[in-house]
């Protein structure tokens, strides 16, 4: 099973989380040194993660491992199609899978710093569409 499969998306998921991974990680270039506490390609929050340990393994039959990069991409994969689904489309559960759910405009984080959802969204979904995304 491939995420894309998994969601039923026809191909234009696989495009987007490809797009995610590149801002993330750099495919994976960019984990190493990485000052973020973010899991893998997807950079996943651990309290994040957390939340999301029974839905994954319900999804997708065993346990999360932290180690793979396959359940890495499954993890984002299964945050962010809720994030969409929740929020109504690509753009907005892409805001709300960097800025978290309660994210709106000026949203700070517990430091004070501005959360930039919305510029990372914008660079996502134009990647997405660079990559031929359709939605």
């Amino acid at each position: 099973m491939n995420a894309d499969n998994a969601y039923g998306k026809g191909g234009d998921f696989a495009l987007l989380l490809s797009a995610v991974i590149k801002k993330e990680s750099s495919f994976g270039a960019g984990l190493p040194g990485s000052p973020s506490a973010g899991d893998g390609l997807m950079q996943v929050e651990p309290n994040t993660r957390n939340a999301y340990l029974s839905q994954f393994s319900a999804k997708f039959g065993h346990a999360y491992n932290h180690s793979s990069e396959q359940d890495q991409v499954y993890m984002g994969a299964l945050i962010l199609n809720e994030k969409m689904n929740r929020f109504g489309n690509i753009y907005n559960g892409l805001l709300h899978y960097n800025g978290g759910d309660y994210w709106y405009p000026g949203a700070t984080d517990s430091y004070g710093r501005p959360i930039l959802a919305d510029q990372y969204a914008n660079q996502v979904y134009a990647q997405y569409k660079s990559y031929g995304g359709r939605s």
